[in-house]
């Protein structure tokens, strides 16, 4: 099984380094789950992939309103890769900045939030997914996605105190978003929960 990650990137000298978090790397280690990171290059021929992907990742880092060259680059090639996994029926989970890169392709919107980085706090489940009604959860994000400001179609899954989305999951389509990082709890527990409900073994 062959899941593909968008990248995230930060600035090298004159130019930038594309790269996938250790927190994924040791996930798909021990999952002992192929992966292959896609570079923040807008014209990359994702149809070249020989593979059948069973997985499409969009992980956290970088705010998708920032102005540089790479982070529009990077939003260019995310959708691509949304494009690409709905025609070809693949299931996508985005995390933190993913989860508003799918709001946002879908035509939502989101909000600026302040006391959301590096922190934690409980979210609030308005559909059961998990075994529990509230879950503690970490906190690394600066723009929040609004209950009235979500795309119509999404359903929220679970919210924090102030209505934003943590958790919506599309109305039709195996499509999963995550405000809150599930990758970084050692457990894995909910990774591997939100796993089995994207169908992925």
């Amino acid at each position: 099984m062959t899941i593909i990650i968008s990248s995230n990137y930060k600035k090298y000298y004159k130019t930038y380094i594309d790269f996938v978090d250790h927190y994924w790397i040791n996930y798909f280690k021990i999952k002992k789950k192929t992966f292959f990171s896609i570079p923040n290059i807008t014209n990359y021929k994702i149809n070249s992939l020989k593979k059948k992907v069973r997985l499409v990742i969009l992980p956290g880092g970088n705010d998708i309103f920032s102005r540089d060259k790479i982070s529009k680059a990077r939003l260019k090639v995310e959708f691509n890769l949304i494009k690409y996994a709905i025609k070809k029926s693949i299931p996508i989970l985005g995390v933190c900045r993913g989860m508003q890169v799918i709001n946002l392709y879908f035509k939502g919107r989101q909000n600026k939030v302040t006391g959301h980085m590096k922190t934690k706090h409980k979210i609030f489940f308005k559909k059961k997914i998990f075994s529990k009604n509230i879950l503690n959860v970490n906190s690394f994000h600066n723009f929040g996605i609004p209950v009235k400001k979500m795309s119509n179609k999404l359903e929220v899954i679970a919210v924090d105190k102030d209505e934003n989305v943590e958790i919506f999951k599309h109305k039709k389509k195996n499509i999963y978003g995550f405000m809150w990082h599930p990758e970084r709890n050692k457990s894995y527990k909910e990774l591997s929960m939100i796993m089995k409900r994207l169908k992925i073994k």
